[in-house]
């Protein structure tokens, strides 16, 4: 028999997620109604993003349910992706959602590898848009003459983003010297230059890497 997965359909028109809640579950207890007002389903984060670029030359501001309660039990979300000239969203992947990205300036490279490694990509224009499936790696590198801007969508409320650089030479534990000199066919020298290099954090960290999608995010 085949199988599907995707976030459970909502059992009421909204549930406004309560991020304060000492409950944890599989997503976040609602809001009480009584409490929710007009509010609570905008979002002026793309507006008032003051976050800074990361050393790889992006930032991004989140819509999903840590930023946004309002998405809590409708199963979508959305990020806004400034580039730098030259910058780089470094591959990735969204292991809980299927992504839909739409350049609005600039010009980029985007594209994503399948499992049997196979690399699909394009020079994207403003107005361009590409179906990124779920959980494959994918990257954006903007390639114009000044920032590029973009929009990703999700089919989750909270679809999770997991870098494979940082996964595989900066995680905590680490993966043994060993694992990644053998899988990478280089030395052990090589391995800590990586690691030394990835040491500082990725920012902005606009999407949980964890397991549970009820986890907080600082």
């Amino acid at each position: 028999m085949p199988c599907y997965g995707a976030d459970p359909s909502p059992l009421q028109d909204y549930c406004i997620a309560d991020l304060s809640s000492d409950i944890y579950l599989n997503g976040y207890p609602c809001k009480n109604p009584d409490n929710v007002t007009a509010d609570d389903f905008f979002y002026e984060g793309f507006i008032n993003d003051t976050r800074q670029f990361d050393a790889d030359g992006m930032k991004a501001s989140g819509a999903h349910v840590d930023y946004f309660p309002a998405v809590n039990t409708l199963g979508v979300a959305m990020i806004q992706i400034q580039l730098l000239k030259g910058g780089v969203a470094a591959p990735h992947t969204h292991p809980r959602a299927t992504e839909m990205l739409l350049l609005m300036k600039g010009k980029v490279i985007a594209g994503f590898i399948t499992t049997d490694n196979i690399l699909f990509y394009k020079t994207m224009t403003p107005k361009m848009l590409v179906v990124i499936p779920q959980a494959l790696v994918h990257f954006v590198y903007n390639v114009g003459e000044g920032r590029a801007l973009l929009y990703a969508g999700y089919n989750s409320q909270q679809p999770a983003t997991q870098y494979m650089a940082h996964a595989l030479f900066n995680s905590t534990p680490s993966v043994p010297d060993g694992v990644l000199t053998r899988s990478f066919r280089v030395n052990d020298s090589i391995v800590e230059l990586i690691k030394s290099s990835l040491s500082v954090p990725l920012f902005p960290d606009i999407m949980s890497n964890t397991s549970s999608g009820s986890v907080r995010l600082k």
